[in-house]
Formats: C-alpha cells, structure tokens, sequence
C-alpha cells in the first residue's frame, strides 16, 4: 500500500495543469456573413503575423570565410608526430 500511494500522488499531480485540447472559438449563431468573414480574416492576420520570422532570428549565411583567407606563414613548432 505504501508504494502505490507515491504512484497515486504523482498520477494526481501530473494531471493537475492539462486543461483541456486547445481549439478556435466557435463563431457566434447570430452572427451575420458579413461579420464571420471579418472574423476569420481578422484571424488569419493575427496567425500570418505570429508565423512571420523576426529579423533578428533570420539566418546569415557566411561563405566568405574560406573565400577572404590568406596563407599563413610557416610555424616552426608544428612538428609532425614522433
């Protein structure tokens, strides 16, 4: 009985924060077409705009390592293996 009141405990805990499936609202009944369609576009504004990449977090790609390196001159201490 011991070892199953933990279990219990952690089963009890571990369903504490779900709340349910998240899903769109329902539009209204009364609603007119007009309005259900400014709805939605209203809606799908919001979605493009929380889809759309901040400048800060585009990549930048950088070729121009390999294409900007120079020779390097020779190092006396880089000996080969003994």
């Amino acid at each position: 009985m011991r070892a199953v009141l933990p279990l219990i405990l952690v089963a009890l805990l571990a369903g504490c924060g779900h709340k349910g499936a998240l899903t769109r609202v329902p539009p209204r009944d009364d609603m007119m077409e007009d309005e259900l369609r400014a709805a939605r576009a209203r809606d799908e504004a919001e979605t493009a705009a929380g889809l759309r990449l901040a400048p800060e977090s585009l990549v930048i790609r950088q070729d121009d390592a390999l294409a900007n390196s120079r020779e390097t001159l020779d190092d006396p201490f880089q000996l080969p293996p003994p």
